[in-house]
């Protein structure tokens, strides 16, 4: 088994085209695509701004209290 790491650059459409170096014979292959790109970085920003509005929403006390409104329907 060979292995080759090779830097690309994923275009607007998707389509890669990957050079292989002439020691590689022809045949079946197996790729594996690592993508390594603003995916960390996104997951670290949304994780930054976990407890961001704590203490901004709050519930009253009879949240759960049954409404006037609805006393003809229960």
């Amino acid at each position: 088994m060979t292995t080759i790491t090779q830097d690309v650059v994923i275009p607007a459409d998707h389509r890669l085209t990957v050079e292989l170096p002439p020691h590689c014979p022809p045949g079946i292959a197996k790729i594996t695509l690592t993508i390594e790109s603003n995916v960390g970085k996104a997951m670290n920003r949304i994780a930054s701004l976990r407890g961001k509005g704590k203490g901004k929403v709050w519930m009253s006390e009879d949240f759960d209290a049954p409404l006037e409104e609805f006393a003809d329907y229960m």
